[in-house]
């Protein structure tokens, strides 16, 4: 049996298991790593061409989104969090409101609107808030597709008649020149065909019958694309994903692990360049699945000399050498770590990497613990700590993300009715309640008498 976690493996047999790693001394940003697309970032936004068009991916190859969503929904707890967080941004869903001043203060006057409501009426509006709120809860941005009613082009009927969500996963960003200008989008059914849109322009929003609105939170030091706050969590969502995958491996197989065996990159390298050499020699391509291979039968030989350990002395020998990594000389080589049985230990340094995990994940959520439901060793929050956790998100952590999510539509809604100047939309809710002003049966324990 052969259980691979990324580059590393669990190894074993009714007899023997180890745990197998791949070390990389090299301390340098790999931008293919599945957390690192920071770095795409921080080079030159141009990277690539698209027919006549600058590219500006976001993240590596354009697939910050999917590497996120492929992530996240690997978890068992990131999802959860995200609902959670979706359901405190909506709160009891979005309506129509005006700003008042009261006593020196900014009150919001939620009112009916009925030629905005009509408007609202000929289109699935709510869906298109949910799923722009979605899209914040991740990656603190959301694309909108701006549709003029017909009769723009000759200057009548000047309006937006609907607005559209645009999944994150689809734009191509695209300029002649620096700047950003334009939006290529394949067609779902005809992959090989694309349209063109204008980036939408709330000044002139009639350029083009069809448009697309980028809604996004500024990042320090990025000229367009949002870099979201859970990126720096995903090493840590990875980890409590790697977590439950260890004992699912362990479990399945009922074995012990003895051994923990640790190689060098430069090894791996190696081997790949010979392969490639070999395939170059007998004129065949070099696929990745030869390296793959050649790990597998390599792990399983491991597997047999450890059977007696004194054998491993005798017949595994492994070279060490010595590599310079930037100013530093690193030794590199193979390591052969013999594991004390001590299930319980085990277990609980995994329990602890988990909760740790768990913990560091849900500060990148951003969303307090006692309202995210992680907490110290699963407990749930105290009332009072619920209370203030609530409250405080609600005195911080909304008004910006309202304002990216309802961007587009507050746009909308002024282009069409420029007369209503202060109508807006945004998300109501209710302030949260303090304990001592709730029911016992609302309070989530049983009074005690």
């Amino acid at each position: 049996m052969i259980e691979f976690l990324e580059n590393d493996a669990i190894v074993g047999d009714q007899n023997l298991a180890y745990t197998f790693e791949v070390i990389d001394p090299r301390e340098k940003n790999n931008s293919t790593a599945p957390w690192s697309p920071v770095d795409v970032f921080s080079q030159r936004p141009m990277v690539s061409r698209y027919g006549d068009w600058n590219v500006f991916p976001y993240g590596e190859m354009n697939q910050l989104p999917n590497m996120l969503r492929n992530v996240i929904y690997s978890n068992s707890i990131v999802p959860g969090q995200l609902s959670k967080k979706n359901g405190l941004y909506w709160g009891k869903g979005p309506k129509l409101y005006k700003e008042t001043i009261v006593d020196g203060k900014i009150a919001r006057e939620h009112i009916e609107d009925e030629e905005i409501e009509d408007w609202l009426g000929t289109w699935d509006w709510e869906k298109y808030i949910l799923k722009c709120t979605s899209d914040y809860s991740v990656i603190e941005s959301c694309y909108t597709k701006f549709v003029n009613q017909k009769g723009w082009r000759i200057g009548s009927n000047l309006k937006i008649a609907y607005l559209e969500h645009v999944a994150p996963n689809k734009p191509l960003v695209v300029g002649k020149l620096q700047t950003p200008t334009h939006i290529i989008m394949h067609r779902k059914d005809f992959p090989e065909l694309y349209d063109l849109y204008e980036l939408f322009d709330k000044f002139k929003p009639f350029k083009s019958g069809l448009s697309i609105h980028y809604a996004n939170l500024y990042t320090f030091c990025s000229d367009f694309f949002t870099i979201p706050q859970i990126l720096g969590s995903v090493p840590w969502i990875v980890q409590s994903t790697n977590v439950p995958k260890f004992f699912a491996a362990l479990s399945k197989n009922s074995v012990n692990i003895k051994y923990h065996i640790t190689s060098p990159m430069a090894f791996w390298d190696d081997a790949k360049k010979k392969l490639e050499d070999e395939c170059a020699k007998k004129s065949k391509p070099y696929k990745a699945s030869m390296l793959a291979t050649y790990k597998r039968k390599l792990l399983l030989q491991i597997q047999t000399v450890l059977s007696s350990y004194e054998n491993a002395g005798k017949f595994w020998h492994s070279e060490q050498v010595l590599a310079e990594v930037g100013n530093n000389i690193v030794e590199q080589g193979w390591k052969i770590t013999k594991i004390e049985q001590n299930m319980k230990e085990t277990v609980d340094s995994q329990i602890a990497i988990a909760n740790k995990a768990d913990k560091s994940t849900a500060i990148g959520m951003g969303i307090h613990s006692a309202i995210g439901n992680v907490t110290e060793e699963g407990r749930s929050g105290s009332g009072s700590e619920q209370y203030y956790a609530l409250n405080n998100f609600y005195q911080i952590g909304i008004d910006i993300p309202e304002m990216i999510i309802f961007e587009s539509m507050n746009s909308a809604i002024k282009i069409n009715f420029p007369e209503k100047k202060k109508v807006k939309m945004g998300f109501y809710r209710e302030e949260p309640k303090l304990q001592e002003e709730m029911s016992p049966e609302d309070r989530g324990y049983k009074a005690q008498g």
